[in-house]
């Protein structure tokens, strides 16, 4: 019997109590608009990825990477991961990798041993595999998202996603974690 069931559910600091009763499921509309934004955006980053791995060998996240150090002339590790919305030991890991591969460079601090405040850099090579690589995801870009867009849609999806982006920094400590 539905109703009966009691439960909580905590997201950050915020408490809810109620019964299956009283969960606000989503309508018709509003689970379209879900369900269309989950697959739209799952296939377009991984297009988007697919055309960088083919036409640089860089991942999305690594091309993203080389974006935020390309803006900076250094940065600490835990900007990069902050700046690049991904874990630490995620960034650790991908920041390997681009070390290896020449792209970037640690700078070393010899009073630092914590690896999260060591700062990297992006090499001149990694300045050439970046604008290399953005040219094939600007192409991307363009053909699995903005030419299907007229003027009006894609102010609206940049308006509707900037309004999400910022509530979702502002609120940070409701995230789930």
């Amino acid at each position: 019997m539905r109703g009966n069931l009691c439960f909580t559910l905590l997201i950050g600091d915020r408490k809810w109590t109620m019964t299956e009763d009283d969960v606000p499921w989503l309508d018709e509309a509003e689970q379209m608009a879900w369900r269309s934004f989950m697959d739209g955006t799952q296939r377009l980053f991984d297009a988007i990825n697919d055309a960088l791995v083919t036409t640089s060998g860089l991942t999305f996240a690594d091309y993203r990477i080389l974006v935020l150090l390309s803006e900076h002339d250094h940065m600490r590790m835990s900007d990069l991961a902050d700046g690049a919305l991904a874990t630490k030991s995620t960034i650790s890991r991908r920041v390997d990798r681009l070390v290896e591969a020449g792209f970037i460079e640690r700078m070393a601090k010899d009073q630092d041993r914590d690896l999260r405040n060591r700062e990297c850099r992006i090499t001149d090579l990694g300045r050439e595999k970046l604008h290399e690589a953005a040219k094939g995801h600007v192409l991307a870009v363009r053909t699995y998202l903005l030419d299907h867009l007229d003027d009006h849609e894609r102010d609206a999806m940049a308006t509707t996603f900037a309004k999400v982006d910022t509530w979702l920094r502002e609120n940070e400590r409701l995230r789930v974690k």
